[in-house]
Formats: C-alpha cells, sequence, structure tokens
C-alpha cells in the first residue's frame, strides 16, 4: 500500500512538473527555435525533473494543507487563478499546448495566492464578510485598469507595471473594504437607509458613465486607448492585480490583528472621514468625471488658446506643468509660481516626459476637492444630510465647474482657495496665523479674489482694526513674496504693484463711467446672466467661426458676441430647468429677506457681499464673462441653499430638487457635448 502511495504521488509529482515544464518551454523558453533534439529534451526533461522532485517532496504537506482549507474559498481563488491565466495565456496561443499552458500558469498563481486562503478563514471567523473584500476587490479592478491606461505613457519598465498595479490593487481593495462595510452599515441605519439618498449615489455614477461615453464618441480628443492598458502589458497587470487582492488579505488580517484600524478610528482624520462619506465619495467621482474631460479637451497639437470662452488654456498648461518652466508675466497672478506650479510639478514628477498630464490631474484633483469643501460648507449651514448633497452634486455638475474643472487654468485653483477661505469663516476663524496664509493663497491666484475675503470677513464681524491689518499684512507679504518669485523665476513674472505691469489688464476693462447709458444697460444684463444663470445652467454656446488663425481652430465659443450683440441662448427643454432655477434664487431672496435677523444673516451676507463685488467688478473689467464663472457661481449656489434650507426638511421639495439636478446635469452634459463636437474636427488635423 505504501509503495502503491508513492508510485500515486510520483506519477502525480511528474505529470504536473512535465505540464509546467512543456508549456513553459514553449510560451517563454523559445521551445521550437532548439534545433537540437537533445536541446530540446533536456530543456523539459531537466526542468521537468526539477519541479518534479519539489512536488514530490512537498506533496504530503500541500494535500494536508488542502484537506484543512474551506472548498467553497479554494474553489473561488482557483477560479481568479484560472481567469486570469486564461486572459494571459489564450490570446497568444498558436497551438493546444497554450491550454495546457493556462492551466500551469493558473496553477502557478494559485500558489501564489494560497497563503491569503488562511488568512481569509480565520477574518471570517472574527465576523468579517469575504463578499465585502470580494466586491471592493472587484470595483477596484476597473479604476486601476483605466489608471493604468490613463497613466501609460509615464511606465516604461516591467517593474513599474508591477508596483503600480499591486500599489493600486491594494489601496482600492483594502479601502474599498472598509468603504462597502460602512456603506453595509449605513443602508441599515446610516445616509443609505434613504432611498433619495440611494438614488443619488447611483445618479451621480450614472453621470460619470455618460460623461466618459460622451468624450468616447469623440475618438480625434479622447480615442479609447487613453485608458486601455497596453497589450505588452496586460498580463503583468493581471497576474499582479490578482497576486495583489489575495495579499490585501493578508495585510487585512495584519490590520485586524494588531489592532490598527481601531487604532485609526480615535484619530481626528478617522472622524472626519466618517462624518463626509458622502463628499468624499461625490468629490472622487467628479475628480473622475473631470480628469476624463481634461484629458479629451487640452490638447498639445495646437494651440486652443482663448478658444473656449477666452480661457488661456495652452499657456496655462505649460506654465504649470513644462518642466523648463515658461512665462506667466500676467501681474494678476503674482504667487502661481509657488503655489500652482510646485504642487503640478510634483504630480510631475512620476509623470516623466508625459508632463502634460500632470496639470490635467491637478486641476482634476481641485475639482473633485470643491466638491468635497461644498459638502462640508453645507453639511455645517444646513445640517440636514440629503439636503446638503444635492446642493452638492448641483455644484459638481455646474456648468462653471464642469468646464473651469477640465481646462488647464487658473480657474478651479482660484475656487478652491476661495471656497477654503469660506470655510474658515463659517467656521468663525479669528487667528492670524491661519487666516494669513489662507487670504495669500487668494491673492496669489488672482488679486482681485482678495476683495470676497475681506467682504467675509467684514460680515463676519471681524473687527474693523483687525480688517485693516489683515489687508496689510496680506498685501505687505505679497509683495514681498512677489519680489520673491521674480528672483527665482527671473523676467517670469511681473509686479502688480508696478503700473506698467498692472496696466496691461487694462484692455480687458472699460471703467463703468466710460460707457454710454445704452452700452452700460446692456453690459449690466451680460454680467448678471453670467453670475445668475450662465455659471450654473449653461445656455446653448455661440459658435463663432471668426477666420482660421494660425495653429487654431477657426471655431470660437462664447455667451455673448459683443460686435454683433448676440448672446447666448437656451433653446427648447432648457427652459424648464432655467424657470426653476430663477424661481429658486427668487424665493430664497425672498426668504432671506423676510428672515433678515436669523443666525444664518451674517453667513448670506457674506455670500451676497462676493456676489455683488464680483458684479462690480466685472461691470468694469472681462469681455467674456463666463470666463470668471468659477469665483462666483458657488456663491449663488451656497447663497440658494442655506436660505431654502427650511425647505430641505420636507421630502416633497428634496425629490422636486433631484427632479431639478437631473435636468441641470442633462443640460450641461449637453453643454459639453456641444463644445467637445465644435472641437473634434480639429483635433484630427495636423496644423
Amino acid at each position: 500500500m505504501k509503495l502503491f502511495q508513492i508510485l500515486f504521488r510520483g506519477a502525480v509529482s511528474l505529470s504536473i512538473a512535465f505540464a509546467i515544464s512543456l508549456s513553459s518551454s514553449v510560451i517563454y523558453f523559445n521551445y521550437t527555435e532548439y534545433e537540437n533534439a537533445i536541446d530540446r529534451y533536456l530543456l523539459v526533461g531537466v526542468t521537468t525533473l526539477a519541479f518534479g522532485f519539489l512536488i514530490f517532496e512537498l506533496f504530503p504537506k500541500i494535500w494536508a494543507w488542502i484537506t484543512q482549507r474551506k472548498s467553497g474559498y479554494l474553489f473561488t481563488f482557483g477560479i481568479f487563478a484560472l481567469i486570469a491565466s486564461a486572459i494571459t495565456v489564450l490570446p497568444a496561443g498558436t497551438s493546444r499546448v497554450y491550454l495546457l499552458g493556462t492551466v500551469s500558469f493558473a496553477l502557478a498563481l494559485f500558489t501564489s495566492m494560497a497563503p491569503a486562503v488562511q488568512s481569509l478563514e480565520r477574518l471570517t471567523i472574527s465576523h468579517h464578510s469575504p463578499w465585502h473584500y470580494l466586491i471592493a476587490f472587484l470595483i477596484s479592478i476597473p479604476f486601476t485598469y483605466g489608471a493604468m491606461g490613463y497613466l501609460s505613457g509615464t511606465m516604461y519598465e516591467r517593474h513599474h507595471i508591477i508596483a503600480f498595479a499591486m500599489l493600486f490593487t491594494l489601496t482600492g481593495s483594502l479601502g474599498g473594504y472598509f468603504l462597502i462595510r460602512r456603506a453595509a452599515h449605513s443602508l441599515k441605519n446610516g445616509f443609505l437607509n434613504n432611498w433619495l439618498n440611494v438614488f443619488l449615489v447611483l445618479t451621480l455614477a450614472a453621470f460619470f458613465v455618460a460623461m466618459f461615453l460622451i468624450s468616447l464618441n469623440f475618438p480625434t480628443m479622447f480615442p479609447i486607448g487613453y485608458i486601455l492598458v497596453p497589450t505588452e502589458w496586460l498580463d503583468l497587470y493581471i497576474c499582479s492585480s490578482v497576486i495583489a487582492g489575495a495579499l490585501g488579505i493578508v495585510i487585512l488580517e495584519q490590520i485586524e490583528k494588531h489592532g490598527l484600524y481601531q487604532k485609526f478610528r480615535q484619530t481626528n482624520l478617522f472622524g472626519f472621514i466618517k462624518e463626509n462619506l458622502p463628499g468624499i465619495y461625490a468629490g472622487f467621482i467628479f475628480f473622475l468625471v473631470n480628469l476624463i474631460l481634461a484629458r479629451a479637451i487640452n490638447s498639445l497639437r495646437f494651440n486652443i488658446h482663448s478658444i473656449i470662452f477666452e480661457a488661456d488654456a495652452e499657456p496655462w498648461l505649460n506654465i504649470m506643468g513644462y518642466p523648463d518652466g515658461y512665462d506667466v508675466n500676467r501681474a494678476v497672478h503674482p504667487l502661481v509660481l509657488i503655489t500652482m506650479r510646485p504642487f503640478t510639478r510634483f504630480i510631475g514628477f512620476f509623470m516623466g516626459e508625459n508632463w502634460f498630464l500632470s496639470p490635467m490631474i491637478s486641476i482634476s484633483m481641485m475639482s473633485g476637492l470643491t466638491v468635497l469643501m461644498a459638502w462640508v460648507f453645507l453639511k455645517r449651514a444646513v445640517k440636514n444630510d440629503t439636503y446638503a448633497f444635492i446642493f452638492t452634486l448641483l455644484f459638481g455638475a455646474t456648468a462653471s465647474h464642469l468646464l473651469f474643472g477640465s481646462i488647464t487654468e487658473t480657474y478651479i485653483f482660484g475656487m478652491a482657495t476661495l471656497m477654503f477661505f469660506l470655510l474658515l469663516i463659517q467656521a468663525d476663524e479669528k487667528r492670524f496665523s491661519i487666516l494669513i496664509p489662507a487670504g495669500l493663497l487668494v491673492f496669489g491666484i488672482t488679486i482681485t479674489n482678495i476683495g470676497q475675503s475681506v467682504i467675509g470677513l467684514f460680515f463676519k464681524k471681524f473687527g474693523f482694526w483687525r480688517l485693516v491689518r489683515y489687508c496689510v499684512l496680506v498685501l505687505s507679504t505679497g509683495i514681498v513674496l512677489t519680489a520673491f518669485v521674480s528672483m527665482i523665476y527671473p523676467d517670469n513674472q511681473t509686479f502688480f504693484y508696478v503700473p506698467q505691469d498692472i496696466l496691461f489688464e487694462s484692455r480687458f476693462s472699460q471703467p463703468v463711467y466710460a460707457s454710454p447709458m445704452e452700452q452700460l444697460t446692456r453690459r449690466a444684463k451680460t454680467v448678471a446672466r453670467a453670475i445668475f444663470l450662465h455659471g450654473t445652467l449653461a445656455p446653448t454656446p455661440i459658435e463663432d467661426y471668426t477666420g482660421k488663425q494660425t495653429d487654431t481652430p477657426i471655431i470660437k465659443f462664447k455667451t455673448y458676441n459683443v460686435k454683433d450683440n448676440i448672446v447666448a441662448k437656451y433653446d427648447g427643454l432648457a427652459n424648464i430647468p432655467l424657470t426653476l432655477w430663477a424661481l429658486l434664487m427668487a424665493t430664497a431672496t425672498l426668504l432671506f429677506v423676510k428672515n433678515i435677523h436669523t443666525q444664518d444673516t451674517p453667513l448670506l451676507l457674506s455670500l451676497l457681499g462676493g456676489i455683488a463685488f464680483n458684479y462690480f467688478l466685472h461691470m468694469n473689467y472681462g469681455d467674456e464673462i463666463f470666463l470668471y464663472t468659477a469665483y462666483f457661481t458657488f456663491l449663488v449656489v451656497f447663497f440658494v441653499a442655506v436660505a431654502l434650507k427650511d425647505f430641505g426638511e420636507r421630502p416633497w421639495f428634496n425629490m422636486a430638487l433631484t427632479v431639478f439636478l437631473l435636468m441641470v446635469m442633462v443640460n450641461n452634459a449637453n453643454f459639453i457635448f456641444t463644445i467637445m463636437r465644435g472641437l473634434a474636427p480639429y483635433y484630427g488635423l495636423d496644423y
């Protein structure tokens, strides 16, 4: 009996070893290139004997280990190993040996994943759901795949691919596990226990898919190859991801064993994440939306300077990301070279020769961050999660946020600094050690934005002399830092306090008093439309064919054609959300006046003061006012949300707002579609 067991064990060991050796020799070791038969025999035979001996020696331990494990887990791991092996091996198959190779490779993958089986069993005993981890792992796969495709030009070596795939899969699987577990709890007793919140969460995911499909509809702007993993990397990606998924289970067990998660639960960071998960989710989805749009709209093939609502997209792409630097020479942006550019170049450090991706990633990150800040502001202000989430999504879906969160310009950075300062005002922050750096960020991106911070502090009763001191400190520090910037970047930055430099901006301005009454009235209407309507709900843009210029498309997008006095209009069904938005703003204004002495009044006055400041500023400055909507659209949305917050307690009102939100999403998605449709014919041309 013992002899039979030894013979059986040897036969099985040699069979497995032969299958591995033969398939490996044909697929990986250039078996057919050896002309001499003895070389082929030795290539297969020696490897077979080596593998066979090792398997024979380990067979008792392997068998004992298998019999102690749960068959369901072994089967699941085996299925994943077989699928990964089939995707890796079969596409290159030229003979039946590749079928054998698929099984052999699956066995190798299963062996690499096997240590996770015991960890999974122990986690299950301690009431951890394997389904939560499985869902998290499966969700992480497409995100890792898309990220690798998006960044494919930045990775050149095999170890880059392995490290990236494993790191992203591990992060997605582990982070996703805790998020899925939290979501499961929330479905029972939390944010997701409300069906409307579930609908909003799914709607946002659907919006991302819709924007992705819109981009794919224009292959000259966003070819599918932008998010595909190159064929030669597919095997490394699949294998690394599957092994990382299994490794994540082992790491998860260690996290629980050493109480790391419980320790993390005691930190302020965990408290922030727990309280703001809806906002984090919304910010992440809008980051992805803007990341896709940024890759599609921004181009290195030709200069899109002043094409999209007069945005200087091409120069700022270079200012933020070009490794050798690029001239700013706009006095109104004095500190961008020590704020925006270092942040973007840090990202560019990982981009290699594809430096142009770093500005796109940085603006998309700022876009997602502004959505998170919108959630934090609204949650504090209205104290109603569903209502706050609806307006957070409304803010993210505004025309201004969608477009300027995707174009490589200063506006999304300026919006982020203004919103951060608004959060400080809301929190009643009074320390100069916090306010001065925050004010410098606001001032350094665009100097006129400092007006909003001053107005906000004024209405929060900051104190007159403290406000004067704040202004002097920000201005004096800004002057010193501007001089510092000009020293470290010679001839790249002009001075906002030198008349010759700042007068460059006069080409974009005309004082109110210098305009005839008819033109003044027209200007007032133009600015009002931009502030109260266009930034939130985009009209059908004017497509102005001005004649082909050097290295640029012949089309320009506008909301107002000054030369022909043509205003962008709302067509067809767009008038429905337009009417609803006007009704919401009117109701909010009436309620503000009616409840003028409530605790929200200082905050609402800060928002209104910012709106009024921008209205007066752009009565005097700017040709295409839509270009500046990022600086005030959030003020309008926040004002409406806070003024109407008492209605947020009524389910019918939240459902009506959700319907309005869907209309805004559809309208503004069509706005982006129109822009891409107009630009697409030129993206395929060589200028």
